[in-house]
């Protein structure tokens, strides 16, 4: 179960039906609202219990989470250069995300974040692409490719993370690979939620992308500005649940070795928790009061967009 969005249709005004049945509606309403929020709040099962522990500051900025992790090299991939899966050891079924380097990128960029994400509870495939010059475009389709690739090794047998894909998959990138995000929220409908970080694509109309986006951005960015790329497409995006957050530093920002990572991943960890597992303890950090000491923090936060409540 996700978290509910807000509803941009309009009904007729229901003091128009029966009063019987404007009681029946509101109080099927009222107990549907009260499960939902009662399923979303549930942690994942499995895990040996760990993540049943309410996330905290101090837990989300430390390096990992509560759960170990091991590491999987991917021994043939199919639509993308290579491939090394980072995944919880505790049993128990978990999204996946697909991470995505920008141009003349390795999986190193992001690598800092496949445990982050794997200790509290995601399979997590980092990719390195066919070539280093690779468009976003083919980015995109190789987020696709990892995305399917990652399926299908957890429904099989006989690897380590079998039975350990629940089906529902996110992506980040940086640059580039951000732009690649970007195209697969577009063309993946496979892909609930993206992270697309100092994001850069040269052709884009991401308006009809539906799904729950957070955008992070260098301010000293000289290659992939938020105002020339991030915040066009924040600002077209009427459909989505999105989260914008421009950080100081410059284009390799989000990258392994730069930038705050204890703010960072908190942020990320927060996001995919909260749209891939449903997960409302981590809305707090990006929506409630936990997270107004990072955003009122201009020394860490530039700037900051979001549609909450989600």
């Amino acid at each position: 179960m996700r978290p509910s969005r807000r509803s941009t249709n309009t009904t007729e005004p229901l003091r128009t039906l029966p009063r019987a049945l404007t009681a029946l509606i509101a109080l099927a309403t009222t107990i549907g609202l009260a499960l939902t929020l009662l399923t979303a709040a549930a942690p994942p099962a499995g895990a040996s219990g760990l993540l049943s522990q309410d996330p905290t500051t101090a837990s989300l900025e430390a390096t990992n989470g509560p759960l170990t992790t091991a590491t999987y090299a991917v021994p043939s991939p199919s639509g993308y250069g290579s491939g090394t899966v980072t995944y919880p050891t505790a049993s128990g079924s978990y999204p996946g995300v697909v991470l995505m380097p920008g141009y003349l990128g390795t999986q190193q960029n992001l690598q800092w974040l496949a445990p982050r994400l794997a200790s509290w509870g995601f399979v997590v495939i980092n990719v390195g692409t066919n070539t280093l010059i690779d468009d976003p475009e083919s980015r995109g389709r190789q987020i696709t490719a990892a995305g399917t690739q990652l399926l299908a090794l957890g429904n099989a047998t006989g690897n380590p993370i079998s039975g350990k894909v629940n089906g529902t998959l996110g992506a980040a990138g940086h640059s580039m690979g951000g732009g690649g995000v970007m195209a697969a929220l577009r063309d993946d409908s496979r892909f609930r939620a993206g992270v697309p970080t100092a994001p850069y694509h040269t052709n884009p109309n991401f308006s009809g992308i539906t799904e729950p986006t957070f955008f992070l951005t260098c301010k000293s960015d000289p290659v992939a500005g938020g105002d020339s790329y991030a915040v066009p497409w924040y600002n077209s995006m009427s459909q989505a649940e999105k989260l914008y957050i421009e950080v100081p530093g410059d284009h390799l920002c989000p990258m392994t070795g730069y930038g705050d990572k204890a703010k960072q991943g908190k942020w990320i960890v927060s996001f995919f928790s909260l749209w891939l597992r449903a997960d409302t303890r981590f809305s707090q950090f990006l929506c409630g009061p936990a997270r107004d000491a990072d955003k009122n923090n201009t020394s860490l936060v530039t700037r900051w967009m979001d549609t909450c409540q989600f």
